[in-house]
């Protein structure tokens, strides 16, 4: 059985034979372990896609999350500078709007037709030509109200959530259309099996459950039903503390839900067990990053122990990780596929 059998498997609450352990993230991790930068290869779909399969090759995943930290790139296209210039994920220096009066002046089709972004696509492609029978892959993209954050910054959100909710949610609307163009292409491949969304701005540490079932819910949800109508999974990622939305979580209805420590997988699975896969959460910044592959072996089997026997549970870390972290701890971690 491939570890994209036992994945699958997770996704959708059936028994496997063993549980499914990945590394979630990791893009720019597998860029110094290459000596890239961004940069150089962005324009590249074969240089792209060669990082990940090579951190497939070496690590072994059961799921990728491929174009891991490319995903700055829409929104530096729809005219937000980058700095891209080392394998530290693209940092956006600054915004593409000044104020959310401008949201009718961003255009999708501008992200669409840039090269760079074509590319980029491309590439999700090349990765699944060469390894998609043996992985489950899963680009991930913003979620709508994190892709907005990033268009107008983040306090300029956080300030709209109170003074102008109906423009806000005009912007969010906009940031899950270029979500889902960006995911629709990306998924064109029989081999890229669904999309992840990742939601930090959504975090319980951030904003309220009212905030998030106004704000990230809907728009959620219906990106969520868009990839189960194509035939595809989907996977939603919410740093920080979400034990107040796991029931929203449930009506989302994703095929997964990716959460961080702050979260007790007891919890989790009290909420969402049986009904959506949950993927976690190993710390990313403890053990696997400072500590003895022993450390993290006994971390990753106290998650393992927490969850339990049942089905619908996948072994990871609780967030995108350091690029420094020691390659040793990353296979500690993977040495619980048995």
């Amino acid at each position: 059985m491939t570890g994209r059998d036992v994945a699958r498997l997770a996704l959708e609450l059936k028994e496997s034979p063993r549980v499914p352990v990945t590394v979630i993230g990791g893009g720019a991790c597998y860029m110094h372990m290459l000596g890239k930068t961004f940069e150089e290869i962005k324009d590249d779909p074969e240089k792209i896609s060669d990082v990940f399969i090579q951190a497939y090759r070496k690590i072994g995943h059961d799921l990728m999350w491929t174009g891991s930290n490319f995903i700055n790139y829409p929104i530096h296209f729809l005219g937000c500078p980058i700095k891209d210039d080392s394998s530290d994920g693209p940092i956006l220096l600054g915004t593409v709007i000044e104020s959310i009066e401008d949201r009718h002046s961003l255009d999708i089709e501008k992200v669409l037709k840039n090269p760079v972004m074509q590319a980029i696509i491309h590439s999700h492609h090349l990765v699944a030509d060469e390894i998609g029978q043996e992985a489950l892959l899963i680009p991930t993209l913003w979620g709508p109200m994190s892709a907005a954050a990033r268009i107008m910054g983040t306090e300029q959100l956080m300030m709209a959530l109170l003074t102008d909710p109906e423009s806000l949610l005009e912007l969010i609307q906009f940031s899950a259309e270029l979500t889902w163009s960006l995911a629709e292409r990306a998924m064109d491949h029989p081999d890229i099996r669904g999309i992840n969304l990742a939601e930090p701005v959504a975090s319980g540490d951030l904003i309220s459950p009212d905030y998030f079932k106004k704000f990230a819910k809907p728009f959620l949800q219906e990106l969520v039903g868009r990839a189960r109508a194509k035939g595809k999974y989907s996977m939603i990622h919410v740093c920080g503390d979400t034990s107040k939305i796991l029931e929203d979580i449930l009506d989302i209805d994703p095929n997964c839900f990716s959460l961080e420590s702050k979260v007790d997988l007891r919890t989790a699975k009290s909420i969402l067990g049986g009904h959506v896969c949950v993927a976690g959460n190993v710390s990313p910044t403890g053990a696997f990053l400072s500590g003895k592959p022993a450390e993290v072996i006994a971390e990753a089997k106290s998650c393992i122990d927490a969850w339990g026997n049942t089905a619908g549970y996948i072994l990871t870390l609780g967030c995108d990780f350091p690029k420094n972290v020691p390659l040793e701890n990353i296979m500690a971690l993977m040495s619980l596929k048995g």
